[in-house]
């Protein structure tokens, strides 16, 4: 078997240093230099690949420790590499982006990085609260394909590793539940099925999934030929949708693709959860693209407002709420009340229609995933339900 690819990232932040103070403006934000460094392995030879894997992850914690959100770190990386700078806009404004070094040891290479951001002086009402998310095991659209190394048990797998992603890095959102079964999302009521499972879970938004390809391409062999490559590749493509669990409306819908060698035997009876699956060629690939994934969701849901429901309703001016101090809340925030209904045009076109509660509610007791709370101005809250919507916009 093939020497395994392993990927070591090392934080090193350096603040009283590299802090630059811009205060000749009245005003004027101050900048931070936050310098990381990044460690790969060199598989096969392949000095660009492990550049580029090493500069990637410096980057991406770069970017986490500063509080900044990217869409694409795998663009960033290629452009950092590229032009050894660049500018590009994130929740923190990173302005520019060096390559301070690159050292060859051995088999591996060190690169260090250094990024200049900038706080960013506008930030939506609704960012610094967390949106829950339930999503359940992906399907594997065609099984076959995970017989060559026994990885049937990816899907489980995959939707464990995301949830991994979202716990270390995420700024806005978070998987609160994984049902452990697998739903087929790719059936035609995928509204109705993510609006259920919201509901049952009493989660914001529902991210459902498809491993629609993990086929393996083995190159046929030719004794004379001996000089060719005869490593086999495999592919990886997961097709994702974000949906609203209020309304059923798609807020994200789009498929992660990748292909990475795969270094093991086709009878290899492999254990998907080993760090030998997960620490090879292919292993990082997967993790890459769930990385990406994270970074996708959490951007598209920053300025989304947190949304719960009523839990119950006690006395005549205070409520029970399903969103906590896990979502952001805390004594003193105050919440919109707002209830929904759908309606049927004559063509039979159905629409949702929301009716806004006059009176906002105050935050008396945050708890970790609920909360109560009760009406801003002392008045009586009527015509509430379990069930109706509260909003911290």
């Amino acid at each position: 078997m093939k020497t395994m690819y392993t990927l070591i990232a090392r934080l090193t932040v350096f603040l009283s240093a590299t802090t630059c103070l811009l205060l000749a403006f009245a005003g004027q934000s101050y900048a931070v230099w936050y310098e990381t460094q990044g460690q790969s392995v060199v598989l096969n030879g392949n000095k660009v690949q492990a550049k580029h894997q090493a500069t990637e992850e410096a980057l991406r914690q770069a970017m986490l420790f500063a509080g900044a959100s990217v869409r694409s770190v795998q663009q960033l990386t290629d452009g950092l590499l590229n032009d050894e700078r660049l500018e590009v806009s994130a929740s923190g404004e990173v302005r520019q982006l060096e390559l301070i070094s690159e050292t060859w040891h051995d088999n591996a290479v060190t690169v260090r990085i250094r990024a200049d951001i900038f706080p960013s002086q506008q930030q939506c009402s609704a960012a610094p609260f967390s949106k829950t998310i339930a999503t359940s095991y992906f399907p594997l659209l065609e099984r076959q394909h995970a017989q060559d190394g026994q990885i049937q048990e990816l899907g489980r797998l995959v939707t464990a590793r995301l949830k991994r992603e979202f716990d270390q890095s995420a700024q806005h959102a978070v998987i609160s539940s994984i049902e452990p079964y697998v739903v087929h999302w790719q059936s035609r009521q995928i509204r109705d099925q993510a609006t259920a499972l919201a509901t049952q879970t009493k989660s914001q938004f529902v991210l459902t999934g498809v491993i629609e390809d993990l086929s393996v391409y083995r190159p046929e062999g030719n004794a004379l030929a001996f000089w060719q490559d005869d490593s086999a590749t495999r592919s990886f493509r997961l097709r994702v949708e974000l949906i609203d669990g209020i309304n059923g409306a798609p807020l994200l819908n789009k498929t992660y693709e990748t292909e990475s060698e795969w270094e093991f035997d086709r009878f290899a009876q492999l254990d998907a959860s080993s760090n030998q699956f997960w620490q090879s060629a292919y292993g990082l690939a997967l993790q890459n693209q769930l990385r990406q994934l994270q970074s996708d969701v959490d951007s598209t849901l920053a300025c989304v407002p947190a949304t719960g429901r009523v839990i119950s309703i006690n006395g005549g001016n205070e409520l029970s709420i399903s969103l906590g101090r896990q979502h952001g809340l805390k004594p003193g925030d105050t919440l919109s009340i707002y209830q929904i209904q759908e309606v049927t045009d004559y063509r039979g076109v159905k629409f949702t229609q929301y009716h806004l509660y006059p009176e906002e509610v105050t935050v008396i007791e945050a708890y970790a995933d609920n909360a109560r709370v009760k009406a801003a101005e002392e008045g009586l809250l009527a015509n509430i339900q379990p069930n109706d919507f509260v909003a911290k916009r």
